[in-house]
């Protein structure tokens, strides 16, 4: 996406931000070996699409109905949340200290 089409839908910078969120955690969980480029790759897709699913899982029917409405801080927060819980599903066998 360029910058001029990332300005006008802010929900991108959003979206990059879960995405890149789990994959951290991910990261945590299953490390890839550094070069492995391919396994990177495939990891980001199946994160970006994963992404998808659980957003649109936590966006209630009206906003999907009419994408021209504004979303409320509701909604980012309910994202927020879920973006969060998946993160901490990832982690949680870990046991991390904090």
């Amino acid at each position: 996406m360029s910058d001029e089409s990332q300005e006008h839908n802010p929900l991108q910078g959003y979206f990059d931000w879960q995405v890149n969120t789990l994959m951290l955690a991910y990261d945590l969980a299953d490390p890839l070996p550094g070069g492995e480029e391919d396994a990177h790759r495939q990891r980001r897709t199946r994160v970006e699409e994963e992404v998808r699913q659980f957003s649109l899982d936590a966006i209630p029917q009206q906003y999907k109905d009419d994408p021209n409405l504004d979303w409320p801080p509701e909604v980012m927060m309910a994202l927020t949340r879920a973006t969060f819980a998946r993160v901490r599903q990832i982690t949680e066998p870990l046991d991390l200290p904090g």
